[in-house]
């Protein structure tokens, strides 16, 4: 196995976690915020989730720089510049959340929807895909727009059917 092969499939993983604890962390939240608290269970779930895109952080950062010892072919690649924005984005929004700089509401879905841009970024990367920086970022622009509204959808839906599980029915109340 060579070591770009190593690199391949350790950034892989990275990714997988990374995607994959921003999704729990979205279904904890939606799960937690259905009765507008989060009990002592919810809360462990949601660190767990936030620990795992951690670790799925770091390990997707240092297999991103070793490529970089090997190879520097992407270098000239407006998507992979994109993808750096994208990742910048992840860390800075990452560090605003924790320090509870950033609303909840803007930073949870802007994580959501980075992390699958991320992944998606990788693969174009290894795609005859040819986009300029700016056309990768009005795509990404569009799809934190759409997945910002799409998860204010789901939140509500849940939110309302909680709320209303919670109510007594007109017909017990008489």
């Amino acid at each position: 196995m060579d070591l770009y092969f190593l690199f391949v499939i350790t950034h892989s993983i990275g990714a997988v976690l990374g995607v994959g604890g921003a999704t729990f962390i979205e279904i904890n939240l939606i799960r937690a915020l259905r009765d507008g608290k989060m009990d002592p269970m919810e809360l462990g779930y949601f660190k767990t989730s936030v620990k795992v895109t951690r670790i799925g952080t770091i390990i997707s950062i240092f297999s991103g720089l070793g490529f970089f010892f090997i190879s520097t072919r992407y270098l000239d690649n407006p998507i992979f510049w994109a993808k750096m924005t994208i990742l910048a984005v992840v860390l800075v929004n990452a560090y605003l959340l924790e320090k509870h700089k950033m609303p909840l509401w803007l930073g949870s879905p802007l994580s959501f929807v980075s992390w699958y841009f991320l992944l998606i970024t990788g693969e174009m990367l290894r795609s005859p895909i040819a986009l300029a920086y700016w056309e990768v970022m009005l795509y990404y622009t569009a799809a934190l727009m759409a997945g910002g509204v799409i998860l204010d959808m789901v939140r509500k839906k849940f939110t309302n059917k909680a709320t209303e599980a919670a109510q007594p029915s007109q017909s017990s109340q008489q």
